[in-house]
């Protein structure tokens, strides 16, 4: 007996100390791990969808992704498969991962594909470790209170009757009685106290035992200070409550990236129109190269040959219509189901976003060798790794014509065979009612009959022997070449 959920699980579940985790999480950070707890195993993880759910952009979730890796929150590894094949997998943890739990990990998926050539973690970028090291120093300067304590200042009016609290939000309860509110000392509350303090002295008021009234010469102050002089007044704000805003270059465009552009379909973005970044990072990835990698730089030209390749011989355009299924689960409004691929060859191929599935196409490589363009290496020759798979692949065409053959004159054999039998058969089943007709207009009946009848045809079949059926052949050869 199998016991199964009555309802699926509605909630998921954060450690409180995943949430207290200031350190290392923002807000966005914080939300986007919550989107990687909430689903299942198996979930094909696009940043470009999550952030087309939930209107982030692109780049934004890259940098929360980059501060997620960094913290271990998200373990990022890489496979390459027994075809040179690469995925990526990605493991989520809260609390963070640990050394032996990342090891544990490697050793899983391992496990999982033993035919894995390579399993490697993939480290976090330098741009994201700069990134985190600046907000740790940005929370270093503001960590501890927001204001600073003074221990001879004493409760304002408004929560004399009730007990100091630390400033950590605008309203805040009583302990010792929930339903009393009160507000938290404030910055301006502070300012205004301090004010009203030295404006009571100069007018009159009483000052503190430690302090006194002096002339602007006896306080080191220049002509016209005044008898407040020496109370530690708040400094005034120099700069603007409101966030700064943050100039942003325009993107980068290498070389050769408008001839691209004008080569893009239109169905995947309109003439004049920004190209979605992961897209427009794709190209340039192709232009420009990538030494660490050993990708070698290509030409527009090569970069367009390319684009048509995956767009025109894929059938994306058709794949991309509303009115493609590619699965039982397609709809009108898209499909839940897993993406086709390796792992996967009964999946839908239905393409859900063209512009994030042209831009992981195109930085799909087919060949190996990464060097390699349609056959040829960039810069070198032919390619010897795709000469070596078109042998192979000609030597499997040439085997499954040479056995296409070979069924097909067996299935011809097989079926003159069967039609002789059938024939002959038809035959011995005239001739034995034809004799039967004969004895019974002679008078002969009963047991005399029949065995009349069969001395009639055992010598009927001496003279026409029954044909050998192709399954009786096949065996009487097989068991030629075996003796």
């Amino acid at each position: 007996m199998r016991k199964r959920s009555g309802r699926p699980p509605r909630f998921a579940q954060v450690p409180n100390e995943t949430v207290d985790d200031s350190k290392n999480l923002d807000l966005t950070a914080l939300g986007l791990l919550t989107v990687f707890l909430r689903h299942r195993d198996g979930w094909d993880i696009t940043l470009a969808d999550i952030g087309l759910e939930y209107g982030y952009g692109e780049d934004t979730l890259a940098k929360t992704m980059g501060m997620l890796q960094v913290a271990r929150y998200v373990v990022k590894v890489r496979v390459m498969g027994a075809l040179n094949q690469w995925r990526t997998e990605m493991a989520v943890y809260a609390p963070p991962a640990t050394d032996a739990e990342v090891e544990e990990l490697l050793a899983v998926i391992r496990d999982e594909d033993p035919q894995a050539r390579r399993v490697e973690v993939i480290p976090p970028t330098a741009t994201a470790f700069r990134k985190v090291q600046a907000r740790r120093g940005k929370l270093g300067q503001k960590g501890g209170p927001r204001l600073r304590e003074n221990p001879d200042s004493g409760p304002t009016w408004d929560n004399a009757a009730s007990p100091q609290v630390s400033p950590d939000s605008g309203f805040s309860r009583d302990p010792e009685d929930p339903r009393v509110s009160k507000e938290t000392i404030t910055q301006k509350t502070r300012e205004d106290s301090a004010v009203a303090d030295a404006v009571g002295k100069s007018a009159g008021g009483c000052a503190r035992a430690d302090e006194y009234d002096g002339a602007a010469d006896e306080s080191g102050q220049a002509e016209g200070g005044s008898a407040a002089s020496r109370t530690n007044l708040p400094t005034q704000r120099t700069k603007s409550p409101r966030p700064a805003t943050t100039k942003t270059r325009p993107r980068k465009e290498s070389a050769g990236f408008e001839m691209v552009r004008a080569a893009i379909p239109g169905a995947v973005a309109a003439p004049g129109t920004k190209l979605f970044p992961g897209l427009h990072r794709a190209i340039n990835d192709l232009l420009d190269g990538n030494v660490a990698a050993g990708i070698p730089r290509r030409t527009p030209e090569q970069v367009i040959a390319r684009l048509n390749r995956r767009w025109y011989g894929e059938h994306a355009e058709t794949r991309a219509a509303a009115g493609y299924r590619g699965c039982d689960q397609c709809t009108a409004s898209g499909c839940s189901a897993l993406r086709r691929g390796l792992e996967n060859p009964e999946g839908c191929d239905r393409i859900r976003n063209r512009n994030s599935w042209l831009a992981a196409a195109l930085l799909n490589q087919d060949c190996p060798d990464p060097g390699c363009e349609d056959g040829l290496i960039i810069g070198g020759g032919d390619c010897r790794a795709c000469q070596e798979r078109a042998v192979e692949r000609r030597q499997i065409a040439r085997a499954a014509t040479e056995m296409s053959a070979r069924w097909e004159v067996e299935t011809e054999a097989s079926g003159t065979a069967q039609a002789a039998v059938d024939a002959w058969t038809e035959s011995e089943g005239a001739e034995e009612g034809r004799y039967r007709r004969v004895l019974g207009d002679a008078g002969v009946w009963g047991a005399r009959l029949d065995h009349q009848v069969n001395q009639h045809m055992n010598g009927w079949r001496e003279k026409n022997p029954r044909p050998v059926s192709h399954a009786a052949r096949g065996n009487d050869e097989r068991q030629a070449v075996g003796a």
